[in-house]
């Protein structure tokens, strides 16, 4: 089921769609032509919350359901948005929601690529992020919410420039997943 989901990223994500340079090809042939299945067929994907304060704290999956097409990008909107009420009642909370200013460099929010079992999320608006602890749980959420498909080894989280998000350094290269 995971593989079909990736397939299904990989081949039938709108960044894809489009062109998007920031998209990459499936790893595989093989990958791609396992993307077929019924039309309008939702998925279940996990977005991971966090849940409290700490660094980089606990993160609680909740699921959604997920329409045919792009479910990775469907799984980081839906971090972004934040937890519903009833989960927030349970003391989830996402560092995304809310977060993002300015316009976009690319039409979205962000862009996802999957690449020899690299995930890389590119966010395309400017993200503000709350210090260190937030930060960190910003980026373990998007960790644990990208790893849940098929093949994702590493996830690799950029600015709108194409720096490591939240990296402070001059070179902008250290890209951390928020549990280092």
């Amino acid at each position: 089921m995971k593989e079909l989901l990736v397939a299904t990223v990989l081949a039938l994500s709108p960044a894809q769609a489009a062109g998007s340079p920031a998209a990459h090809a499936p790893d595989s042939p093989v990958q791609a032509a396992q993307a077929g299945g019924a039309a309008g067929t939702p998925h279940e994907v996990k977005v991971y919350f966090s849940k409290g304060d700490g660094i980089p704290g606990k993160v609680v999956a909740v699921t959604r359901k997920a329409p045919d097409r792009g479910v990775a990008r469907f799984a980081v909107q839906q971090l972004i948005a934040g937890p519903t009420k009833a989960e927030r009642r349970r003391g989830l909370h996402s560092e995304l929601t809310g977060k993002l200013r300015g316009r976009s460099s690319c039409g979205a929010d962000f862009t996802v690529a999957f690449k020899k079992g690299v995930a890389t999320l590119r966010f395309c608006r400017t993200v503000v992020g709350d210090g260190v602890g937030g930060d960190a749980r910003a980026l373990h959420t998007i960790d644990r919410t990208l790893k849940q498909f098929d093949g994702v080894r590493k996830v690799v989280s950029l600015d709108k420039k194409g720096r490591c998000l939240f990296d402070q350094s001059e070179s902008g290269t250290s890209c951390l997943t928020g549990h280092e």
